[in-house]
């Protein structure tokens, strides 16, 4: 089996993070996201990755590299897309690479508990030509659902308007090659009139219904997380610290309080500070005379000196410092400076890029 993972897109909803940055890039628990659903693949054996990616992203490439650095067996590809062209269109793409096998398809923004062996034992279990992780939602009317009849799926239908089903589709499933039928009969659907028709979701599901090839799904029972804006992103990293933070101390803590699960990297220096975890800190950090609450993470190299904050995800490099008001819910970008003004006259200073948003409290 191998792997079409999914990293292209321009991630509109985060900007201005991915004006600079791939959004599968983006660090959830001081991990890349996309690096997530990579070693969910790993763990259920795969070796062969292909990651489709924008065209002319070096990124990406620069990242993640050939796949060594996952395991010596691993190897990674990468296939670019020449436009946006539908979530679906990077299978008919890689139909040479993927060849007879059958294989995992997964956007890279997809965070999931629990990983994908459960699910993918169902597939083989069902023996079925295509199989998809489902999520029970009350807001499915802003995603693909799945209808169901008798443990199969009879239709998808693209944000429904009226109900239809709750299943909402989660952009993770498991196909065998007859998925690239498909393309040799359907086009591309436009439900926006954007002028842009694109192969959505239900285009190609559909077809494999119609066509009598069986196609089952999986509901995800933990949580399930598509990262697409900035508050996804934060209650992303809020799961995972709860989920995975240890207590492991690798850097050099003097005078500090620690409660709960805090996780600190090598050569982080932590000097006079109260952690309430969960908290992840990763490499190089130095933290002094501050506060940090519950389900932050602080990215490597990043200075953060007599500050209150939680619930936030400093990117890397960054510098926070010199604050008298708490930083809670923030996402700070790489090489980023957040501090006071103590001169006057007293007014708040700003450099905003596009699409950014800033909240002063009163």
């Amino acid at each position: 089996m191998k792997a079409l993972i999914l990293a292209g897109g321009r991630g509109t909803r985060l900007r201005p993070l991915t004006h600079t940055k791939n959004k599968h890039m983006l660090p959830i628990g001081n991990r890349p996201m996309i690096e997530r659903i990579i070693l969910d693949a790993i763990d259920l054996g795969i070796k062969d990755i292909i990651i489709n990616i924008n065209k002319g992203d070096k990124e990406m490439p620069e990242l993640l590299g050939d796949g060594k650095r996952f395991g010596k067996s691993i190897k990674i590809q990468y296939i670019e897309q020449p436009e946006p062209n539908g979530m679906m269109y990077p299978i008919k793409l890689a139909e040479k690479l993927i060849g007879d096998e059958e294989f995992l398809f997964s956007a890279g923004d997809n965070i999931l508990a629990g990983g994908l062996k459960q699910h993918y034992e169902d597939f083989k279990k069902k023996k079925s030509d295509a199989h998809v992780l489902v999520v029970k939602r009350p807001d499915y009317q802003n995603f693909g659902v799945a209808v169901m009849k008798d443990g199969k799926i009879i239709k998808t239908v693209e944000k429904p308007k009226e109900f239809v089903s709750d299943l909402v589709l989660s952009a993770i499933y498991f196909f065998t090659p007859c998925v690239f039928k498909a393309f040799e009969h359907v086009k591309p659907i436009d439900p926006k009139g954007t002028g842009k028709p694109e192969y959505y979701p239900p285009v190609i599901n559909n077809w494999l219904v119609e066509n009598g090839y069986t196609m089952t799904a999986s509901e995800v029972t933990g949580w399930w997380k598509d990262t697409g804006a900035p508050e996804d992103i934060i209650l992303a990293n809020r799961l995972v610290l709860e989920r995975e933070v240890l207590d492991i101390c690798e850097g050099n803590v003097v005078d500090s309080k620690i409660e709960g699960n805090v996780e600190i990297k090598k050569g982080a220096q932590i000097k006079n500070c109260t952690l309430r975890g969960p908290i992840s800190i990763a490499e190089n950090v130095v933290l002094e005379n501050s506060y940090v609450g519950p389900f932050t993470s602080i990215g490597a190299d990043s200075i953060v000196k007599n500050v209150e904050i939680e619930n936030s995800i400093l990117m890397g490099n960054c510098n926070v410092h010199d604050l008298d008001r708490r930083l809670d819910s923030c996402l700070i970008g790489w090489n980023a400076e957040v501090t006071s003004k103590n001169t006057h006259p007293k007014a708040d200073s700003m450099y905003i890029g596009d699409d950014s948003k800033v909240e002063i409290s009163r």
